[in-house]
């Protein structure tokens, strides 16, 4: 619907949890079938001439721990990686950066932009998670030698501690790891794979009318709304 109806050449989405041989989401709470590691995905896609998805996947291990930062540090790559791919590409001079319909959804500027940005962040958050649990087995044993009592309140206070240190110590160790930005190492581990998708009836068609100020509804509890030109495309 992005592409079809508002026209958004370049998607990607985060953080999805899909099934390791197929393209099916999973809930929160399902384990990861045996034999393959616990896993998060990115899907991407650069729209076709008629505005059709050329969806890619590619999957990264995920870590334990809720890291502070991530999605700043992906949207910043992903600005840097994106134009550089195009630019190699020689589509830097095309309309909204689009490449032609015969480039397939694995070899799109846009996934070669996912590619680098992934694997500069899992070179990052692989040593900041080693970070992490260096300090946490060192926060750990510095409770355990405190001898606090073991009531309630007193439980509930290591808890809250442990918590923040934690949070504290699962911010993106950026700057030190800042070589891993620059050149990014093992691209070839996060190679992006086509995703086939059946398009039915030329796509997805939006009936829904812009009102006199150029807002579509969303639905819901009223709350959610867009704004857009009269050309169909994403407004300011």
């Amino acid at each position: 619907m992005l592409h079809t109806t508002y026209q958004i050449p370049h998607i990607i989405v985060t953080s999805l949890r899909l099934s390791p041989t197929t393209n099916d989401t999973l809930p929160s709470t399902t384990t990861t079938p045996e034999g393959h590691a616990e896993t998060l995905t990115v899907i991407g896609s650069t729209a076709h001439a008629d505005h059709t998805p050329r969806l890619f996947r590619i999957d990264v291990p995920a870590y334990p721990v809720f890291f502070s930062g991530t999605g700043d540090m992906f949207a910043a790559l992903m600005v840097a990686r994106l134009r550089e791919a195009v630019i190699a590409a020689g589509q830097d001079k095309t309309a909204r950066w689009k490449a032609p319909d015969d480039v397939p959804a694995e070899e799109l500027p846009l996934a070669r932009a996912a590619e680098k940005a992934l694997a500069s962040m899992q070179a990052v958050l692989g040593k900041t998670w080693e970070h992490v649990r260096g300090a946490m087995e060192g926060a750990e044993e510095d409770e355990e030698r405190k001898q606090l009592g073991s009531g309630e309140e007193e439980r509930a206070d290591r808890e809250r501690k442990m918590h923040l240190r934690r949070t504290k110590e699962s911010e993106v160790r950026l700057v030190r790891n800042a070589a891993d930005l620059r050149r990014p190492p093992e691209v070839g581990k996060y190679r992006a794979r086509a995703v086939e998708v059946e398009i039915k009836g030329g796509g997805l068609e939006d009936t829904r009318v812009p009102n006199e100020f150029g807002v579509i509804s969303l639905g819901g509890n009223g709350e959610g709304a867009i704004h857009v030109n009269n050309d169909r495309r994403w407004g300011p």
